[in-house]
Order: C-alpha cells, then sequence, then structure tokens
C-alpha cells in the first residue's frame, strides 16, 4: 500500500505570492523611513569623532611629557592665522627647553656640581607648531567650570591645559566641538565634548553636550 503524500501547491514553488511582495515592499519603505535624510552626515560624523581623538591624544602627548621632562607641559587651545593669513583654530604645545635635572648621588661631588649648573641655567619656553582643526570642524566652548563656557576669538589669548611634573592636571577642563557640516542635525548629534577629569587627569570624549563634574567642597573629605 503506497503512504500518502500531502500535496504542495506548484504555484507556490516557482515564486513569491502577491501578498507576499506586498509584505516585503512595506518592510524595505519602513526601513528606508529610518535613514537619515542626509546621507553625507556619516562622512562629517566620522570627522568630528576622529578631530574629538586627535584632541584625546594632544591632551595624553601633554601630560606624558611632562611627567618626562619633570616639568610642567601646558597644551594650548586657540585660534590662530595659517599661511595664507586666515584665522584657524586648533592646539599646540608649550614646554620648557631644559628638563627638570635628576637628582643624582647625593655623595658624588660632580654629579652635584653638574646639579647645581643646571638648575641655575635659564629656562626658556617653547611652542610647537599648529595643529588645526579639520575644516568644518570648531571648538564652540571650553569650560573649567560646570555651566560655565567661554568661547575662543580671533586672536584672543589661548586656553592652557597646564599638567604638573607628576603628570596631574592643574584644573578640569571640558571642550566641545561641533560639525559645521550638519546643520541639518540635532546640536546633540553635531557636537562632543572632550571631558578631562581633574581628579585622574584622564581625557575622554562623549556624543553630545556634557559638563565637568560639579567640585566638592573640602568639607567633604574631612579634616
Amino acid at each position: 500500500m503506497t503512504p500518502h503524500r500531502p500535496r504542495t501547491s506548484r504555484g507556490h514553488e516557482g515564486g513569491f505570492t502577491l501578498l507576499e511582495l506586498m509584505v516585503v515592499v512595506l518592510i524595505m519603505g519602513t526601513v528606508l523611513l529610518l535613514v537619515p535624510p542626509n546621507l553625507s552626515n556619516f562622512g562629517s560624523r566620522g570627522k568630528l569623532n576622529s578631530s574629538a581623538n586627535s584632541l584625546v591624544s594632544a591632551v595624553n602627548g601633554a601630560r606624558e611629557r611632562a611627567i618626562l621632562d619633570s616639568y610642567e607641559v601646558s597644551l594650548e587651545i586657540g585660534s590662530f592665522k595659517d599661511g595664507e593669513g586666515d584665522w584657524q583654530q586648533g592646539w599646540r604645545f608649550q614646554f620648557t627647553n631644559i628638563p627638570a635635572p635628576k637628582e643624582g648621588d647625593p655623595n658624588d661631588p660632580s654629579q652635584q656640581e653638574d646639579l647645581r649648573q643646571a638648575r641655575t641655567q635659564e629656562r626658556e619656553w617653547l611652542y610647537s607648531t599648529w595643529h588645526p582643526l579639520p575644516d568644518g570642524i570648531k571648538i564652540v566652548g571650553v569650560s573649567d567650570r560646570k555651566g560655565q563656557w567661554a568661547k575662543l576669538s580671533d586672536g584672543g589669548k589661548p586656553y592652557q591645559v597646564r599638567f604638573y611634573a607628576d603628570g596631574n592636571i592643574e584644573k578640569g577642563i571640558a571642550v566641545r566641538l561641533e560639525s559645521e557640516d550638519m546643520e541639518d542635525a540635532r546640536r546633540e548629534y553635531r557636537t562632543v565634548t572632550v571631558l578631562v577629569n581633574p581628579l585622574t587627569s584622564e581625557p575622554a570624549w562623549r556624543e553630545g553636550l556634557h559638563e565637568l563634574k560639579e567640585a566638592r567642597p573640602a568639607s567633604d573629605f574631612g579634616n
């Protein structure tokens, strides 16, 4: 006796039904609605993220140089004129030409004499070349206290991020970078905030508008 096999629809094996096609079209339409209207924002977003990473690397570089030199090093954030006379924004390093001398052996007269002479040398502050921000990326605010932001001005005094010889930062800092190529996007999406922790001196960046944490009063730590 031959077992009974269920019949299948030959028409369905050969393609999709009209209902299935309508479902696929509906899904594709929904996906397209979720795509941002300006696809060029993806490239602009990548440039903004890259600029934030570069600033974080610059902060780390200033800190490492201070530790190696055993002397203060500053990262200056401000505006400068490029070779064509146009104002640009960016950062540069300020460091000393003479690193702090090593103590050496206190029982070695020659090492102590070298140390004495090194301490009497006149130090001079040197500056690196400016590192410009990419076109379309601007610094829209600098803050060293929660809720208080300052804007950079062409030709104004640059903002200094100072590191001591032990690698500790003088005070926390927040820097906001904004993409001018993403004007149709919400400000939270076209802005990143670089934050340097005042306690750990570690820099990091976050998407959107962020503030430094409120400084805690000395009374919170007891006597």
